[in-house]
Order: structure tokens, then sequence, then C-alpha cells
């Protein structure tokens, strides 16, 4: 049986903090606990996560057998990323002059500092089409003009290249510290030092930012090629005629989680894929972002991944002892990236695990819990307390696939007055088993539990990213931590207690473009009639 652990890190321990780590007095410190802390506090949070990181790297040295020395002084959290849509002209501006430079080192020799600084190493850091990561096939995806055959051939582009972390645990320790040395380069591409990485705030405006979508913009009375646009994107979304749809942008399925790799498994499915898919020009796979390999040759692929790492941050608020990562072999792995000289490093995840050791925090945005609250902390068991099967083998339709679900009203009401298990409720969660495909549908798919009368409750959205990206399974220590790319897994629990527990239920599947304005009609004529999406199962757990 596998266990997850939650350590609790705060209680009586808390009042010994130094206050060194509490910007103000011991005495004060005391008086004023971390729990109170509002989200514009610096200074508490500043303390919160010196004290909760120092714990947990006590905890994985104790673990690993090895020993830590003092926590250093943290840095200062004077830094803010924010949203695109708040840059002022001047930021704006020192963002494109970056970007642009990144672009132009893209023809710097080979194993030159500028050439690990370009936008194309970059992208390759994530992932690249050609040898030694993925298929040269690749190519022929639609929206891959301008890319072409990639392969490692320096010690450091075999040291950095093709490592993202997809459907692992590490999916968004890795990601944060590849936006961290990515943010390194940015400021030194633009000659900036007070330059950061802005996210793309889509769960408050699922369109793209204007300042991404015009081919060109004016400078100085002169008209210029936007270095933040790219073609490689679904022409409405370019445009500006439609926007992300919020099944897309939904945060509502990975914010109930209370421990690491739950949430870490969910948020990698939606938002972050099914943005991805929704904003290829061809959902996945497709260039650029529709597509692992080819998805960091788009700029705002990393004002994406940052507004990833701002929903990690502002989950991992709510009871950070409890809710950061503490698998001793996820903290102790090495990952290698490109500082902003043009160096390579190859830094601990343990030592860059939050905002507080990086020196940056967020500013507000869509998608976060509204109120900082600190649940019981407890041990989740990843077994489930009960399962419920629903259905078998299932070939999904060309429009509207309706399933009635084998599950009797009186499971249902049982299921509903499931007692909580101690530290916290159940959650019912419905998990597909088996999901495959003859070629790729060309579409996501929103997922409906359905009640009497055609009353519906969404539950999530199906999107096939991940499928693309290249596997990790050699990982040191990660044996036995990788998802599995045929499973997908929605929070239920809301949508089942608001159709109650009388009447028919069935499990509906739509394909959608993922945009606004989307219909069945028009998702389901872009599914390839080779696609044949289908799936062998699927189930309720209680957890």
């Amino acid at each position: 049986m596998k266990t997850l652990y939650s350590i609790a890190f705060f209680g009586a321990a808390t009042l010994a903090m130094p206050a060194a780590y509490a910007g103000t007095s011991a005495t004060t410190s005391a008086a004023r606990s971390p729990f109170l802390a509002s989200a514009s506090d610096p200074q508490l949070d500043r303390w919160m996560w010196a004290f909760a990181t120092a714990q947990l790297q006590t905890v994985a040295a104790d673990a690993l057998g090895t020993t830590v020395g003092g926590l250093p002084p943290p840095p200062p959290l004077n830094t803010t990323r924010q949203s695109i849509t708040a840059l002022n002209a001047t930021q704006l501006a020192s963002l494109r002059r970056g970007i642009a430079q990144m672009i132009a080192w893209n023809s710097a020799p080979q194993g030159s500092a500028d050439f690990k600084r370009s936008l194309r190493y970059w992208a390759n850091m994530h992932a690249y089409i050609g040898t030694g990561c993925s298929s040269a096939s690749g190519l022929n995806y639609p929206g891959m003009s301008g890319l072409s055959l990639q392969s490692k051939a320096t010690p450091d582009q075999i040291a950095t290249w093709c490592t993202c972390q997809h459907g692992t645990i590490q999916f968004l320790t890795w990601h944060r510290m590849y936006l961290f040395y990515f943010e390194q380069v940015l400021r030194q591409a633009a000659g900036d030092p007070n330059l950061r990485l802005p996210f793309w705030d889509y769960e408050t405006d699922g369109h793209i930012p204007p300042a991404y979508r015009s081919p060109t913009y004016v400078d100085g009375g002169v008209t210029k090629p936007n270095p933040l646009y790219v073609a490689n994107r679904q022409a409405q979304l370019n445009a500006g005629t439609a926007a992300l749809s919020s099944s897309v942008t939904s945060t509502a399925g990975a914010m109930p989680a209370s421990t690491y790799s739950p949430f870490n498994s969910a948020i990698e499915q939606t938002p972050h894929g099914a943005v991805h898919c929704a904003t290829g020009v061809a959902s996945c796979p497709s260039g650029y972002m529709g597509y692992v390999p080819s998805a960091g040759n788009d700029p705002i692929f990393y004002s994406h991944h940052a507004n990833i790492d701002r929903l990690y941050e502002c989950w991992l608020r709510i009871n950070p002892s409890a809710r950061l990562p503490n698998n001793p072999a996820q903290l102790a792995a090495h990952f290698s990236f490109i500082d902003g000289a043009g160096n390579l490093v190859s830094p601990m995840v343990g030592n860059m695990l939050t905002t507080a050791q990086l020196g940056y925090h967020y500013a507000a945005g869509g998608g976060c819990p509204l109120v900082i609250k600190l649940p019981p902390i407890h041990i989740l068991l990843e077994t489930p307390y009960h399962v419920y099967p629903l259905i078998g083998p299932t070939i999904l339709q060309r429009g509207t696939t309706v399933v009635p679900l084998k599950l009797a009203a009186a499971t249902r009401k049982s299921l509903l007055a499931a007692p909580p298990r101690k530290g916290g409720a159940l959650r019912s969660m419905l998990v597909i088993d088996g999901l495959a495909y003859d070629e790729p549908p060309g579409v996501l798919y929103n997922v409906y539990v359905q009640g009497p009368g055609g009353k519906r409750q969404l539950v999530g959205v199906i999107n096939f990213f991940n499928d693309t990206a290249p596997r990790h399974d050699d990982m040191e220590g990660m044996k036995g931590e990788m998802a599995d790319m045929s499973t997908r897994t929605f929070d239920a629990t809301d949508a089942l207690a608001a159709l109650g527990a009388t009447g028919d239920a069935s499990l509906v599947l739509e394909p959608t473009t993922g945009l606004t304005g989307s219909t069945v009609l028009k998702a389901a004529q872009q599914i390839s009639p080779r696609a044949r999406v289908r799936f062998s199962a699927a189930r309720i757990e209680q957890r």
C-alpha cells in the first residue's frame, strides 16, 4: 500500500522561530502568528517560508542520512512577478527587448555563452524534435513552420536538453527551477536587472494578451517585428476573437488537493495541459504550444508556466508545512540549467523549493483559493477508501457520448453521505482508465456527470498534451513515480453533490476546441476519422 505522509512543522516550534526570520522582535513575532498572514504581507511571508523550508531541509537530510548547515539569511521578497496585462510601457519594452535578444542569440556560435542563452537553446532544454528527444516525424504536425531537427552535440547540451519533467512528481519543482534560470537569462538579454517574467492570468481573462497578439509594434514611431508574437497558435486566439474556455483554464479540479502529489498531477492536466492544447494551432499535437517538443519556441509558453508556478504558490500558501514535497529522492535530485552568465549549473531540488529561497513573489491573480486557511494536518492514504465501478469499455462518439452510470440510487446516497475520515472529508474522484486512440483526435473533451432532466455538472477536461512528452522513466530515485498516461482523474465531489442521490445518472463526454464559442458540431468536424478514442473503464474512488 502506497502511503503519502504529511509532516507538521508548525505548532509549538513556531514560537521558537528566530527573530531574524520574522523581520521584527522576538516578542512581536510570537504574538503575530504566521497563520494570520495576509496575501500582501511579505514580512510574514518571508518568516513563514524560511521556517518551513528550514524544517523541510532538516527532515530531508535525516531521511537521506546527510546533514544540513545553518540556513542562510533568506533573500528579500522585494521583486514581484506581475500579470502580463499589468506591465507598464517601460516593463513591456524591457520584456520585448529581452526576448528579441534571446531570439538573436539563436544564430550565435554553438558552445558560446550567447547560444546557451538563446531562445532556441531554452526551448530545446525543455524538449525538441530530433535525435535524443523525440521522433523527427513531429515536424509533420500542423504549426511546425520555422522549426528544424535538433540534436545534442556539446556536454552542456547533453546535460540540459530534453530534461523537462512531465508525468512525474517533479513537474512543478523542475519547471520552477527552469523558470528561475530562464528569468536570469531574460534579465541579462534585456539589460534590465529589475525585469521579472510576467504570468498569463487566463482564468481572469482567457484571451491571449494584446502584447502577444500583434505581429508588429511601434517603438518611438518606428514599426518593428513583435518578438512576443508567433503565428503558430489558434488563429482566433491571435486575432483576439476568441478566448480560452473556462473549462480549460479552471483550477477547480486541482485546488481541493491537500498534499503535493495529487495537486501536482491535477494541475498538470488542467489548466496546464488543457491550455497548451487549446493554444496550439490544431489542439494536441500541433505547434508550437500543443506539442511538448515544440512548446518552448512560443514566448507565451514561459508566461503560461509562470502562471502555473503562481497557482502552485497560492495553493502552497494555505498550509506549506503539509503541502511542500517531502519525498527524499525528489528533494535530493539534481537538474542542470544555464545561468544568466551562460554557465552550466546543477542545483538540487531541495534548495529551490520555495519563492522565499528564490527571491520573488507573485502579484494577485485568478484561480487561487479565496481564503487562506489551515485544514487539519493529517496522513493522506493514496489507497482509496471506497471504489465504485461505473462502466466498462466505451468508444467515444464523434459528437456527444452519453453513457449511463451503473450506480444505484442507494449507492449514490451512501456515497454522498459517507462519513469523513480522520483529518478531512472524503473526496469523490472520477477515474477514467485505459484512455487510448488510433490517431490523435485533434480536440479536447469536456467531461460531465449528468442527472435527471439533463442537468449537467462539469468535472473536467481531457487533453492529450502529456501524450506528446518525452519519457524519463530512468530518472534516479523516481522509479514507480511516473504517471500512467492512459488514466485521467477528476475531482467529482461537488458535481455529484449538486446532482443529488435520486434519479438516473450518466457520464457525458463532448469534444471541444477549448475556445469560447466552441460547439460540439464545430469541434466534431476537427476530429480525425481515424481517431477511434476509447477508454476501458470508469470508476469513482473515495479518498
